[in-house]
């Protein structure tokens, strides 16, 4: 196996890890606060201790840099409160696979990208796996009951814009450092808004209990970011975008470590979900 696939399958492992730890952790919206605080000051060290400048090709692509910020933002917001709603391994299929459905649809509608039978099957597989993890829900309280995952649906919409800006914006040749920087410092203010009561508490009582949890979650968010838009840069789009979501896999297997009772019908809705992931970055 080459570089390229072995850091898009390590990108999906460290991103699946930091949405458990951050599952795990008790005041989510103080925490993600942190964890993306590190993630900008872990990449502005690395930016300086690689000699990396901050450059942008254009005043556009600076841009797009600052709307996938906002998409981000909005991402972290979303994902705190799907995280306090839902299980990890039900709510990450969701985002993560909704996502995969809201891209492809984008480039085919609007990109007019011809799709292929492949692609078609596997945007049913993802729709068909949401269904399957909420089917006991759906049974017993009809669409009502999907307000239980509203957060996740919206995340998905924000993944999905994100992955757009930041695929815009590596067509351009801009270098992924100072592009996730960017990125991450726009973002800051949507996770300061999430903690808004008593924001100064909140971060320092996380930041006493959990100290090492926090140092790794934004050292593997970091890395996930990073390496993942590395790899975008080494493969083909669709194939980087393939192998990234295997991290739907990773995300099920971390819910039983954190004792997640998923029933078989989630579970195989999440594996579908994957598969069908797999299928439309094809």
């Amino acid at each position: 196996m080459t570089l390229g696939p072995l850091l898009l399958l390590l990108s999906a492992l460290l991103h699946a890890s930091w949405n458990a730890l951050a599952k795990a952790s008790k005041d989510k919206e103080s925490f993600l606060f942190l964890t993306i605080l590190l993630s900008g000051v872990l990449t502005a060290l690395a930016m300086i201790v690689s000699g990396q400048k901050f450059i942008f090709p254009g005043p556009q692509i600076f841009g797009i840099a600052v709307l996938s910020g906002l998409f981000e933002g909005l991402y972290f917001l979303t994902l705190s409160k799907a995280l306090r709603a839902s299980g990890l391994g039900k709510s990450y299929a969701i985002m993560r696979g909704g996502a995969m459905v809201l891209v492809w649809a984008y480039s085919s509608l609007l990109l007019r990208e011809q799709a292929s039978a492949l692609q078609i099957t596997g945007a049913v597989l993802v729709l068909a796996g949401i269904l399957a993890i909420n089917f006991k829900d759906l049974r017993h309280g009809g669409l009502a009951s999907l307000k239980t995952d509203m957060w996740s649906f919206l995340s998905a919409l924000f993944i999905a814009g994100y992955h757009l800006s930041y695929h815009e914006a590596l067509s351009e040749q801009t270098d992924p450092m100072p592009l996730f920087l960017v990125a991450m410092v726009v973002s800051l203010p949507f996770l300061l808004f999430g903690i808004r009561s008593a924001p100064l508490q909140r971060v320092s009582a996380t930041l006493r209990s959990h100290p090492l949890r926090v140092l790794a979650t934004g050292t593997f968010a970091t890395a996930s970011f990073l390496i993942f838009l590395y790899g975008l840069r080494v493969s083909a789009p669709g194939f980087a975008i393939s192998l990234r979501n295997s991290s739907i896999f990773f995300a099920v297997i971390f819910s039983f470590f954190l004792k997640e009772s998923l029933s078989r019908m989630q579970l195989v809705g999440a594996c579908t979900i994957g598969l069908g992931a797999l299928l439309l970055s094809l």
